[in-house]
């Protein structure tokens, strides 16, 4: 098929691959991600943290963080915060109240710390969720690198909903998985819904359908294996699902990229996407509602 498309490199979306023909749409390979470490680096002088916007859509956005000293205490009282850590170690305090609160304009709050809460450690693959209203501070000992996606939110949200997941326990989802194919060749589990988004974990043995989520981005979060993924084009023969959903047909024209472990793609409400060509794919799948 001959490509009528031009890839972008845009520093807009620090350098990521924009496809013209499909907007919205971004991949951020491995590779990619990791260089933002020295990337970064060699952009700071006298910071102890600097990030890179990775791209802006209505109620969520995405960025890429590093940090080479402790943080200050946060509080962002209408944004969801999710943390996953591409390189290097921290400990994530979360809840508690902020020491010092002072106001960083409207919604946001910064203390000197955190007294209270609880701690987690972040390595490589691991992710958090961070509730709007939910105080949290990293401490980095040397440095850290995380890519965030925030989303908004119209109030405050219960502490509850704070997630912590390793990237062991992510792995091990393909077992668990794997023993819910029962002759099928895809099983998947949500394992976590805040409201307007939510987390699934996805595993696939051979081609998916054409999916299209009218009023849904999907994030895929590549755990393991390699796959094609088509996006964009146009859905013929889809059938309804459900409300705002479609499923099965196939997709004409189109782009491909193939996806592998420590991957993200942004793929944006209402374009058809499809995943084919493995035999051994895991990947989680953070679903925003959009606006």
């Amino acid at each position: 098929m001959k490509k009528s498309i031009l890839l972008i490199f845009a520093a807009c979306a620090g350098g990521a691959l924009l496809w013209a023909a499909v907007p919205g749409f971004v991949l951020w390979n491995n590779a990619e991600l990791h260089g933002y470490m020295a990337k970064i680096a060699a952009r700071m002088k006298t910071e102890k943290v600097l990030g890179q916007d990775l791209g802006k859509w209505g109620n969520h956005w995405s960025s890429i963080t590093r940090r080479n000293a402790d943080g200050v205490g946060e509080l962002h009282e209408k944004v969801t915060d999710l943390f996953i850590c591409e390189g290097g170690e921290a400990t994530l305090v979360v809840g508690g109240t902020l020491t010092s609160p002072t106001s960083a304009g409207a919604g946001e709050m910064r203390g000197t710390g955190i007294t209270g809460g609880r701690k987690v450690t972040m390595k490589p693959g691991d992710m958090v969720e961070i509730p709007a209203n939910m105080p949290h501070q990293l401490l980095v000992p040397k440095e850290f690198l995380y890519y965030v996606v925030k989303v908004q939110q119209t109030a405050p949200q219960s502490q509850e909903g704070f997630r912590y997941w390793s990237q062991a326990e992510f792995l091990g989802w393909k077992g668990k998985l794997q023993a819910k194919l029962a002759g099928k060749n895809v099983a998947n589990q949500e394992i976590a819904n805040w409201g307007n988004h939510s987390q699934l974990m996805v595993y696939r043995t051979g081609d998916g359908e054409v999916e299209v989520h009218e009023k849904q981005v999907d994030y895929f979060i590549v755990e393991h294996g390699e796959a094609t993924l088509t996006v964009g084009g146009k859905a013929t023969g889809t059938r309804v699902t459900g409300p705002g959903e479609q499923r099965g047909g196939t997709i004409t024209g189109g782009e491909k990229v193939t996806l592998k472990a420590g991957d993200i793609a942004h793929i944006p409400a209402a374009v058809p996407h499809q995943v084919v060509g493995t035999k051994d794919f895991l990947y989680g799948v953070l679903k925003v509602t959009v606006e």
